[in-house]
């Protein structure tokens, strides 16, 4: 189905033009974490995206690393009045009326000022998503400190935290799990599959993030954090229509939101239609063929009060992608695709928040499913190959806050919870000749990624004490533990693939591999000055086997892909040194890490019936803890205001990693110390930003890269790193331009206009498949309903 006619239908709706800077000043949504004494009555909420007005400086929206943010002064102490035989009254508590349940991603899991933030983090705020224009999710955190980007495709994007991605980056949507059982070791797209026109801020923490969130968090965790409906006392606007066009792939994409506030209920539902082309990047690239694919966006969200501190969530998001290409795995003759890519996504969550031992509390429930479709042309063979994916995920989550301890030093706030998730996935694989006139596909389980319907739980609990940041000395420590169970079932695919072995190969039998994960943290913050902080924070992190790692059978990466079974947990330990400065028109940010992860779990070479390479002369790859992993990471980033109207802001981050594997393929061989894949340069960028009024703001954008020649043996073998080029020994630098301005067109109206690449250098972000456009401009255009 093509969705270009729907998208211009859409698109000639609009009337206005989107958000720009100035009309971005609503409050930020925080998350419902605010005690009885802190948090608003009812009568107090904002017009703002789910916040109140009586909590702007207790809950200040998270940063945007560019922009200063005034430092929070902590409250003078009152001294205590000595207790006299006079008999009062105790008046009761008020109860306290949650706020849009949204968990902002920070060690605490508590709404903090940006002072009190007590881990290195970064955050793409509405403001920023209505400037920059971005086409996609991922391509939102392109300017984010600490974030790197890979594409494989033009449907794809997979950040890169600290050296680390795929498996090792845990990803969030309104604080539930995006990761699930069959998350691959490599790059995925499951970022891409969330519609960028219902994200309301984006939150980046870097480092381990395990206690709060479980498996997966070693090299940081994202949240994405969508739009909720309001209640009529919130004045902000429900409905929205936007439209968005670019002209490096010739895209148009139409956003059509409209909901109903009532006093003590709210809905909303949008709809998106998404249509890309082929892409041009620079001057020495010209069009790359076959990048262009088509995405349907749907979500409806319901938000009911059920009394003065009780509020129910429902939200269902649901997303269609078609026809997204791989170029790195395609050759003429022999070209793959994502033909279908599908998310849906339920979610419900009760929420109470009071007085007494219970401070707050939470339960919430969802499904997820996640399908893939993967087609390969095979025209000499006159073949069409179709493999199929699907993954169901079953969660449950509960949380409470207790009011403060006040007989430990700082009166900390106790944090405890209880989760489970299963996972449930299959898969199919079948064959159809291309010259028939209908596709007719013979299945061959043999050639199925996964055998059976395997399966995952896990299931944890955690406890996360912090203090008051607005003390000179705060902190905060937390610990989790966490099984893990996977059950395989039995697997005699490679028997039956390879019946004519020298030696007959094994059918695996059914089994249950099961796991502990154990995670702690510590950090501590000192104010050496007037908004000006020193961090330390100590953490671990763990990752579980997941089904992928168990099963995977086929093409992944540079080769192909066997499976085993003999693997352990990998567990990381990082040690954080930073500081943080907030003093008026400055402010900063400098962070150092070194993490240690052991049993890192990758590919390597291996032997199939005394045989490197398979029919297709690719290697044979399978599983195994490596030794040991190390990795620094420096990230730095200032903001000045150097006029009222304008301000500078630079950035830059650097990762150095190294490992130890083994060679399966070459027995008794001393171990190999060599970088981890993907490993990125030394990159950043310098943002001016000239703000002469409200209505109207202009930026200049330079993103910069050095080359990188740090490669692992898995780099070289990778066309996504080492493209068809003799000798190739390292990743072109570059610098690119943007500008990009904004206008406030009416009370309702806005627009925003991105020229891109202004050089119109060529140039691809390291470890991507795909060029980045070359110059050419993005229009968006909003109106408020």
């Amino acid at each position: 189905m093509h969705l270009r006619p729907f998208v211009l239908m859409a698109c000639c709706v609009v009337t206005g033009a989107p958000l720009a800077r100035a009309a971005q000043q609503e409050p930020v949504r925080e998350t419902p974490a605010a005690s009885s004494a802190q948090a608003p009555s009812e009568a107090s909420v904002s017009s703002g995206p789910g916040g109140a007005e009586a909590q702007a400086t207790l809950f200040a929206p998270l940063p945007r690393a560019d922009a200063p943010v005034a430092a929070v002064e902590p409250e003078p102490e009152v001294e205590p009045v000595i207790p006299q035989t006079v008999v009062t009254t105790v008046e009761p508590e008020p109860e306290v009326e949650p706020v849009i349940p949204q968990t902002v991603v920070t060690a605490t899991r508590r709404p903090r000022p940006t002072s009190g933030q007590p881990r290195a983090m970064s955050v793409v705020t509405r403001e920023d998503l209505s400037c920059r224009s971005a086409r996609t999710t991922p391509e939102a955190l392109f300017e984010s400190e600490g974030v790197f980007l890979q594409k494989t495709n033009h449907g794809g994007g997979a950040p890169i935290l600290r050296g680390l991605y795929g498996q090792h980056v845990l990803l969030l949507v309104d604080g539930v799990r995006l990761n699930n059982g069959t998350v691959r070791s490599g790059p995925n797209q499951y970022l891409n599959t969330v519609d960028p026109f219902l994200v309301e801020q984006l939150e980046v923490v870097r480092g381990p993030g395990s206690v709060l969130y479980g498996s997966d968090a070693l090299g940081g965790v994202i949240n994405v954090r969508t739009f909720w409906p309001r209640f009529a006392s919130e004045a902000t606007p429900v409905g929205a229509v936007r439209a968005q066009a670019g002209s490096a792939d010739e895209s148009l994409q139409g956003h059509l939101r409209a909901g109903l506030s009532l006093q003590d209920t709210a809905v909303a539902g949008a709809l998106t239609l998404r249509d890309f082309n082929d892409l041009r990047g620079g001057e020495r690239v010209g069009v790359q063929r076959y990048t262009g694919y088509q995405e349907g966006d749907a979500a409806l969200k319901v938000r009911q009060r059920l009394r003065p501190g009780l509020q129910l969530y429902l939200q269902y998001q649901g997303v269609r992608q078609e026809d997204a290409p791989r170029l790195d795995r395609s050759v003429p003759g022999d070209f793959r695709r994502f033909s279908g890519q599908e998310r849906d996504f339920a979610h419900a969550r009760l929420e109470h928040a009071g007085s007494g031992w219970l401070r707050r509390g939470a339960v919430e429930f969802s499904v997820h499913r996640q399908a893939e479709q993967v087609d390969r042309f095979r025209v000499s063979r006159d073949r069409l190959e179709r493999d199929d994916v699907n993954v169901w995920t079953v969660g449950l989550r509960a949380e409470g806050e207790a009011p403060p301890v006040d007989a430990l030093p700082g009166a900390p706030v106790p944090l405890f919870g209880a989760e489970v998730f299963h996972d449930k996935a299959s898969s199919s694989f079948g064959r159809s000749a291309l010259s028939g006139e209908t596709l007719d596909f013979s299945p061959r389980p043999e050639d199925a990624r996964y055998p059976g319907t395997p399966t995952a739980l896990s299931a944890g609990v955690f406890g996360l004490l912090s203090s008051d940041v607005a003390r000179p000395f705060s902190y905060h420590a937390g610990l989790r533990a966490q099984l893990h169970r996977v059950s395989l079932p039995e697997d005699a695919r490679l028997a039956a693939l390879f019946p004519d072995a020298s030696v007959p190969l094994p059918v695996l039998p059914a089994t249950t591999q099961n796991a502990v994960g154990l995670a702690g943290e510590l950090g501590v913050r000192q104010r050496v000055a007037d908004g000006v902080s020193v961090l330390l924070n100590l953490g671990s992190g763990f990752r579980a086997p997941n089904i992928d790692d168990y099963l995977r059978l086929g093409a992944e990466g540079p080769g192909y892909l066997v499976p085993g079974r003999n693997l352990h947990p990998e567990q990381s330990y990082t040690a954080e040194l930073g500081t943080r400065v907030d003093r008026g028109p400055v402010g900063a940010q400098v962070f150092y890490a070194f993490t240690v992860v052991d049993g890192l779990v990758g590919n390597v070479p291996t032997l199939l019936d005394g045989q490197e390479l398979n029919p297709d002369g690719v290697p044979y790859l399978t599983r195994q803890n490596r030794e040991r992993a190390d990795i620094h990471a420096l990230e730095a980033a200032v903001s000045v205001r150097v006029l009222p109207s304008l301000t500078l802001a630079t950035h830059a981050t650097y990762t150095h990693t190294r490992q130890k594997r083994r060679d399966l393929t070459a027995e008794g061989q001393p171990l190999i110390l060599e970088p981890l894949s993907r490993t990125p340069p030394l990159n950043g960028l310098v943002r001016a930003t000239w703000e002469p009024s409200e209505m109207f703001f202009v930026e200049g954008v330079t993103r910069w890269a050095l080359a990188q020649d740090d490669f692992s043996a898995a780099d070289l073998l990778d066309i996504r790193t080492c493209a068809e080029v003799p000798d190739c020994a390292r990743t072109p630098g570059f610098i690119v331009v943007h500008a990009r301005g904004g206008a406030r067109l009416g009370k309702r109206l806005s627009a925003a206009l991105t020229l891109q690449n202004l050089f119109d250098a060529t140039y691809r972000t390291h470890g991507s498949g795909v060029d980045e456009p070359g110059r050419s401009a993005v229009l968006s255009l909003e109106a408020s309903l």
